[in-house]
């Protein structure tokens, strides 16, 4: 049986989600989000990642974990990706 048959008939499984909590969910959401706007608008720039990691003193290394989502953000990290990447923090939480 090949690959793509055992997928095709395999069961659908939740063990992994069914571990998770509610705030794990949300969480795993916000950080792909995060990465994904900040690879893309990189992308959109014209910046590789070792320009990006030069514009705010980081490694080309941390930029990669940040896209990855394999590092968390503090605000302030947040704060100076918005700003080099001339993106604008939304935060649903807060009203204005």
């Amino acid at each position: 049986m090949s690959i793509k048959d055992k997928l095709t008939n395999a069961r659908e499984t939740t063990w992994l989600l069914d571990a998770l909590t509610e705030e794990d969910i949300v969480a795993a959401e916000f950080a792909a989000a995060i990465a994904s706007s900040l690879q893309t608008q990189r992308k959109r720039l014209g910046l590789t990642q070792k320009e990006l990691a030069c514009r705010l003193g980081v490694s080309q290394v941390m930029i990669s974990r940040w896209e990855n989502g394999d590092e968390n953000y503090t605000v302030a990290t947040l704060a100076k990706l918005s700003t080099a990447l001339g993106l604008k923090l939304y935060n649903p939480l807060i009203s204005v």
